[in-house]
């Protein structure tokens, strides 16, 4: 009994790393082909451009692969966090996962659009990008509170205050994420018929991290 016992637990956690490792795939290959679509302009023979003009959008198409870099390697640092965590998974948790990833899956889409349009006065794909963002913090927060609140049991005993600061983390980060996305909206709307200016309504993101970072002193645990 004890070895058909010993042989299931070695099965279900062969099981939980094969969830592990599949997220961790999709992670590799959606932050690599960000990048696939960034080339430099072509120039015609007679064409006159400036470097500055020539340069420009990819420029931006390369901020955008940079910033959607970030986001993709913040999000997978929080899930490698919360699957540390983990002893066993349940169908609710596989659900949840595959949600959260599959906001990862379309990264690459929507940072193509918002690179190849946001010079054209078509806004769509920035409103698409950002309700990306949205859903991913929000998909990352319903995964942590499952697998930390609601069914606690799928994780090892312990390290009760490290998996509250988690908890607490992804969920003022989709706060933020919801907040950042009506700012960026209600600009866009009043100041679409000024391009530059889209460079500047993302000023205020850094500034909401430094405030949240504040407010997530009190709940970070105590390293040795």
């Amino acid at each position: 009994m004890s070895n058909k016992h010993e042989k299931t637990a070695l099965e279900k956690e062969f099981e939980l790393e094969r969830l592990i490792l599949f997220s961790d795939a999709v992670f590799a290959i959606a932050i690599t082909l960000l990048v696939i679509d960034i080339k430099f302009p072509e120039v015609h023979e007679g064409e006159s451009r400036t470097l500055e003009k020539l340069l420009r959008p990819t420029l931006f198409e390369f901020g955008a692969f940079a910033f959607s870099f970030f986001v993709i390697g913040r999000a997978w640092s929080e899930h490698l966090k919360i699957c540390r965590h983990l002893k066993k998974y349940d169908q609710g948790l596989i659900n949840r996962n595959l949600l959260f990833l599959f906001f990862i899956v379309i990264f690459p889409f929507s940072a193509s659009g918002i690179s190849g349009h946001v010079h054209s006065g078509f806004y769509f794909p920035i409103y698409f990008y950002m309700g990306n963002l949205t859903l991913l913090g929000i998909c990352q927060y319903i995964l942590c509170r499952y697998v930390f609140y609601e069914k606690p049991h799928l994780t090892h005993d312990g390290e009760e205050a490290e998996k509250k600061y988690l908890y607490v983390k992804t969920k003022y980060a989709a706060l933020m994420q919801v907040a950042i996305t009506l700012l960026i909206s209600i600009s866009l709307y009043f100041f679409s018929e000024q391009g530059d200016y889209l460079l500047f309504i993302f000023i205020p993101i850094p500034l909401l991290g430094i405030y949240i970072k504040r407010k997530l002193k009190k709940y970070k645990p105590a390293t040795d």
